[in-house]
């Protein structure tokens, strides 16, 4: 692979979780713990590293 192509991969990939990030913020609390989250989770789970499940990138 690449270095361009990966890069352009690490970048998207940021985007990605970032937005997902921003998504999961702007709802309310209400919502999030309907759907099994808190707050203070979001970015574990946008990382896919929510209780205990560990990091399968590293």
């Amino acid at each position: 692979m690449s270095i361009m192509r990966a890069a352009y991969r690490s970048f998207r990939d940021y985007r990605v979780h970032r937005m997902a990030e921003r998504t999961l913020a702007a709802m309310d609390d209400a919502f999030l713990r309907d759907i099994g989250i808190s707050r203070s989770e979001i970015g574990l789970v946008v990382r896919g590293l929510k209780r205990g499940q560990e990091d399968k990138a590293g």
